[in-house]
């Protein structure tokens, strides 16, 4: 089962940048709220938050200890896991964009310079590293999201029984 192994860490991995986003999303809302372009992001965040609670809760409970899932826990990881497919392919699409075109992170690096205070004391080299971890950030947590869900998907069809109930009364 080194599957399982593999979905552990995953899944381990996913629920900790989940909780680091959902702090971010609770900073996020408010501006949401003002700018309603926002909630688009907020969306689509929130989707990956939900995925990622929703699949480690099935790994714990149902995989983990066989205990019975409620069949609205397997709907809500599909549903969400269609949206976190789309920003994951998203991720991994923008990352591998901006690492192979070096350029692109020039010249964001020289706007961000120019919107900034004179008194910030950031050079263009820090926010160029800065940018280069983000993207390198993205394409991994993209791929493992990806992984994680197929994944996800196989380990649905082999414990499907933990989202049917069992009565122990023979009639």
């Amino acid at each position: 089962m080194k599957s399982l192994l593999l979905y552990r860490i995953l899944s381990y991995a996913l629920i900790l940048v989940a909780g680091f986003l959902s702090l971010m999303l609770l900073a996020v809302i408010p501006a949401a709220l003002a700018n309603p372009v926002l909630l688009l992001f907020v969306f689509l965040i929130a989707c990956v938050i939900i995925y990622s609670y929703t699949s480690f809760r099935f790994l714990t409970r149902g995989i983990d200890r066989r205990m019975y899932c409620k069949p609205q826990l397997r709907d809500l990881m599909k549903v969400n896991s269609y949206f976190t497919v789309g920003i994951a392919v998203l991720f991994i699409m923008q990352s591998i964009t901006l690492l192979g075109n070096p350029h692109l992170a020039d010249e964001a690096a020289t706007q961000a310079l120019d919107n900034m205070p004179p008194e910030a004391n950031f050079g263009k080299e820090d926010i160029i590293k800065t940018l280069r971890f983000i993207e390198r950030f993205f394409l991994i947590y993209g791929i493992v999201l990806l992984t994680h869900i197929f994944i996800t998907y196989y380990y649905l069809k082999l414990f499907k029984g933990v989202f049917e109930q069992h009565t122990d009364n023979p009639e």
